[in-house]
């Protein structure tokens, strides 16, 4: 690996680093497993790599959106043979209603809240994940939520789910329990090494866009230039002909 392939690993996991602990615990929520978990985070970050992701609006939700599915492909490769190991919440930990209510809940219920409320999946995807049916989590939802609502201050009760669902944020962005980066990166960089960095791939397919743009132009000159030099002759074929009779 060239020492600018190195750097460049380097500034794009720093740029990736502040998000890090958000990546891990929504990929453990879906997966339930530390092991798969830790694989899903780093197979996201390479492919968010790969795809040219930079930093920008677009690039936290480039990384989210990668987390989850392939979370969600290792969790569907791995047949349900992996431990589930997901801690769920800890009333200890936390003065919130929200994850104090959270926190009484049953561990099933618990990744169902997580999941809907921190890493936004619909009922269906919840349904696929943990095996509950989507009727149950709808059920366990509003429960939750009804909950949370008498928890909370009168004046607060109107905006209870948008109360969750920061509850939620925070607890997906705390560092407990979550891998060392110096770890992650080292499996990250032995994957990404290998991979032909971003600029250089985008330089590449902008170049085979401007050999083919200036493909067509050759062509479509060649064919004007055929046009203007035609003969006369050949641009008069087809025509009629009127032969006058000599006088009498």
């Amino acid at each position: 690996m060239s020492e600018q392939t190195a750097q460049a690993l380097r500034a794009w996991f720093k740029r990736a680093e502040p998000l890090y602990p958000e990546l891990f615990n929504t990929a453990y929520a879906i997966c339930g497993s530390y092991a798969l978990a830790e694989s899903a985070l780093r197979g996201a970050l390479v492919d968010a790599w790969a795809d040219r992701a930079e930093g920008g609006m677009g690039f936290k939700e480039k990384l989210r959106g990668a987390v989850r599915e392939e979370a969600l492909r290792l969790l569907k490769e791995d047949g349900g043979s992996a431990e589930i190991d997901w801690p769920g919440f800890d009333a200890d930990l936390s003065d919130d209603p929200a994850i104090r209510q959270a926190a009484r809940e049953d561990a099933e219920t618990q990744r169902a809240l997580m999941l809907r409320h921190g890493v936004g999946l619909s009922p269906g995807r919840i349904s696929v994940i943990t095996g509950m049916s989507v009727g149950m989590i709808r059920s366990a939802l509003n429960r939750y939520l009804n909950r949370v609502r008498r928890a909370l201050p009168g004046g607060q009760r109107g905006r209870a789910e948008a109360h969750i669902h920061r509850a939620m944020t925070l607890q997906l962005a705390a560092r407990q329990g979550v891998p060392p980066p110096a770890a992650v990166y080292r499996a990250f960089e032995a994957e990404a090494s290998g991979l032909q960095p971003p600029a250089h791939r985008l330089s590449q397919v902008i170049y085979r866009v401007l050999v083919l743009v200036m493909a067509l132009v050759c062509a479509a000159l060649f064919w004007l230039f055929a046009v203007l030099v035609q003969p006369p002759a050949m641009q008069g074929q087809g025509q009629a002909v009127t032969v006058q009779a000599p006088e009498q």
